[in-house]
């Protein structure tokens, strides 16, 4: 995963979905937007408590730099839930232009020319292309959402929808590492052992990204087509949003994919 500048902004591109054209991707880091204080500066999500003009403006910079219809922007509404949404003709823009009303911390669409943005600040972002059914996926993962096996349960609806594990391709974005994610003991003991190690003062440190990786992996998903960040949100505060460094006061990073004509 590089990092590359478009015009203002700079994001996080991933080789695996690099290599179709017909792809637009990208994961956010906090630099490009017109946001202030510790939303500063590209903060994408209108549910932080940032100022609503700023995130819409922000959106419109991201699809402009990107070359994508803002007016079809449309966006996951993250409640660390393992609902999984369709967004088809009759409901492009839902997310952004309009609320889903409940909690959806996945999309999927065969539309074209649709972007899909998901939100993150150190959880675990994921974005998906099924080449041979030509679908998109936005995931959000946190720990609830992994525990629920979100991002697996998207690879089964791609495969329920037609795809094949081996054309399904998988970039996981930046998101709170190992070094920094400390979680309780009732939370590590839903993963397997291999994802955490504990610590003396009775906590223990997780591996989300990890966990995200290895669910995919049990689809069949080749590992040659995922790609995994090792970037910690954490650790590079001054490019990313953390919840954890920021002590939940931080603006949200945006995962954005869109499947061109």
């Amino acid at each position: 995963m590089q990092i590359v500048q478009i015009g203002k902004i700079a994001l996080y591109q991933s080789d695996v979905l690099c290599k179709f054209e017909n792809i637009v991707h990208g994961f956010t880091t906090r630099k490009g937007g017109v946001s202030k204080g510790e939303y500063e500066s590209l903060s994408m999500s209108p549910r932080r408590g940032d100022d609503i003009s700023c995130v819409r403006k922000n959106e419109e910079i991201l699809c402009s730099e990107l070359g994508l219809d803002i007016s079809r922007l449309s966006s996951t509404r993250q409640e660390h839930t393992d609902n999984i949404e369709i967004i088809g003709r009759n409901n492009i823009g839902i997310g952004v232009r309009s609320d889903w009303g409940k909690g959806v911390d996945a999309c999927i669409t065969l539309e074209k020319n649709v972007p899909i943005l998901c939100y993150s600040a150190d959880c675990v972002p994921i974005l998906m292309y099924a080449s041979d059914i030509e679908a998109i996926a936005a995931v959000h993962s946190g720990w609830k959402g992994s525990a629920l096996s979100i991002g697996k349960k998207t690879v089964e609806k791609l495969i329920g929808m037609g795809a094949e594990p081996q054309n399904i391709f998988v970039a996981i974005g930046p998101c709170i590492g190992k070094c920094c994610y400390e979680v309780s003991e009732d939370v590590a003991e839903r993963f397997s052992f291999e994802f955490y190690t504990a610590k003396e003062n009775g906590k223990y440190m997780l591996d989300l990204g990890r966990v995200n990786y290895s669910l995919i992996i049990d689809c069949a998903v080749p590992k040659e087509n995922i790609s995994l960040s090792e970037i910690c949100t954490s650790c590079n505060n001054d490019l990313f949003f953390s919840h954890r460094k920021q002590n939940g006061k931080s603006g949200t990073l945006g995962g954005i994919i869109c499947m061109k004509e």
